[in-house]
């Protein structure tokens, strides 16, 4: 390792640790569909934000697709189905 890129990444390192910077808030996220966007959080579980970013449906899938006619796809216990907008199954 070169010594410039060693004392750019210790710089680099205070400074995000003395401004509070966590990461990421989560691992991946979708596209919005419907006001809705399937976001998966920090533990791996996937849900869905509103567009305020509140969780409109609290993340407990192990997968899901975006809403379309009202309906997305997801994964719950190794099964796929469909949730509506509420996270109520269809």
């Amino acid at each position: 390792m070169n010594k410039r890129f060693f004392v750019v990444s210790v710089i680099a390192g205070v400074a995000l640790a003395g401004c509070g910077a966590t990461g990421p808030k989560y691992k991946n996220t979708k596209d919005y569909s419907e006001g809705l966007v399937a976001v998966q959080a920090k533990n791996g579980k996937w849900g869905y934000l509103d567009e305020r970013q509140n969780w409109a449906i609290p993340p407990k899938f192990e997968d899901a697709r975006d809403f379309k006619g009202g309906r997305a796809s997801v994964k719950l216990g190794g099964n796929w189905g469909f949730i509506d907008k509420r996270g109520n199954w269809k």
